[in-house]
């Protein structure tokens, strides 16, 4: 199925709620606003901040799990009020990703496959020993157990030939052949900051028997199709949808790209009938949306069925109002799957009469 995936491709951000789209909209997550150094939770404090002192937050709580997909467990985070800049899979997909923080505070995550039996102490070894070899001279180091963690303090002075005063507080966990670790930091910090620390790590909860619902399934096959691994997104897509089906969790916008998204990944595939079954699929159940009928004439492109396509052409512009909002209609005209088409009176004098002027954006080109 030759469809244009750069320009067509829209997902959720893996764990995020999935944004406003176009057609299969690939979102990245924002880098760092800090210079993350190893260990990932050093971040130097923005200039001109005052020293702050963490008790007076508010008890504001937010709470982000980070899985991976098919692992029997999950670490559950309550980040307080730190805007959480990433929580995604790492390329492979065999680990995650977890970064949140402010001025002073940063919070990083990670879970990942084991790469030799430990508990949670031997991680907790594990981890220092890469710290005691990093550039950033760890000091007044000290162990603990909170739990089941394993917990791992010290402090960092100088980063960088600035003195940052960096309290840091390691918090390691084991399940089966999964990986989890948090490191917490702050800088300038203030014995009171300790209370602060201690709320973070009483909120630390594995998930043993984690169950991901439509949503974060969702989140990992727009993940995989972000790798353009059409396989692994299908089957995440897939799973969501199962979920969806036996009972309706998603927001109406979210389950249109998903059913969208899962007939796009079967296009890119080259398995055109499961794509039209799935456009079809989605037609019979939201009948007025208009990229359902747009792909679907895709697939009669493909499958050389002018009349089909024209048809469904027709009907997903007289759709368009029912857009998403900020989704927009391509250009058939210009649109890869409508090539053999091209020179066709029909196709044509269709195209001009539905979209007689477009305008190149990001994700290509769109009727006016």
């Amino acid at each position: 199925m030759a469809l244009d995936v750069s320009r067509r491709q829209r997902a959720g951000a893996a764990f995020m709620p999935p944004p406003h789209h176009t057609r299969f909209r690939l979102t990245f997550p924002r880098l760092l606003a800090c210079s993350l150094l190893l260990p990932v939770g050093l971040c130097r404090p923005q200039p001109g901040l005052a020293q702050q002192v963490s008790i007076g937050f508010p008890p504001s709580h937010k709470v982000v799990v980070l899985s991976v997909p098919d692992k029997p467990a999950a670490l559950q985070v309550d980040v307080r009020h730190l805007s959480v800049e990433q929580n995604t899979l790492r390329p492979d997909g065999l680990g995650a990703k977890l970064i949140a923080h402010d001025g002073y505070w940063t919070l990083s995550a990670f879970a990942s496959l084991a790469e030799k039996t430990l508990d949670a102490q031997g991680l907790r070894e594990h981890e220092w020993s890469g710290l005691r070899s990093g550039p950033d001279k760890p000091e007044q180091a000290k162990t603990s157990e909170h739990g089941r963690m394993a917990l791992l303090e010290y402090f960092v002075e100088n980063l960088q030939g600035r003195r940052v005063h960096q309290k840091n507080v390691l918090a390691c966990l084991v399940s089966g052949d999964q990986w989890f670790d948090v490191h917490i930091s702050k800088a300038s910090y203030y014995p009171d900051d300790d209370k602060f620390f201690n709320s973070f790590l009483d909120r630390i909860k594995l998930l043993e028997n984690f169950q991901a619902d439509s949503r974060t399934r969702f989140g990992y096959g727009s993940f995989f199709s972000l790798q353009k691994n059409w396989p692994r997104a299908i089957e995440q897509y897939e799973k969501a949808l199962d979920l969806e089906r036996a009972k309706k969790a998603l927001p109406q916008a979210e389950w249109r790209v998903l059913v969208d998204n899962l007939g796009m990944a079967y296009g890119m595939s080259h398995d055109v009938q499961k794509a039209k079954q799935m456009f079809e699929f989605g037609i019979t159940q939201d009948p007025e949306y208009p990229m359902f009928h747009y792909n679907l004439a895709c697939t009669y492109a493909q499958l050389n069925n002018l009349d089909d396509a024209l048809q469904d052409l027709q009907a997903a512009f007289r759709h368009r109002g029912n857009s998403i909002p900020g989704e927009g209609m391509p250009d058939p005209a210009k649109d890869p799957s409508f090539q053999r088409f091209a020179n066709d009176p029909r196709f044509r004098a269709l195209v001009q009469q539905l979209c007689p002027a477009s305008h190149d954006t990001p994700s290509g080109f769109q009727c006016d």
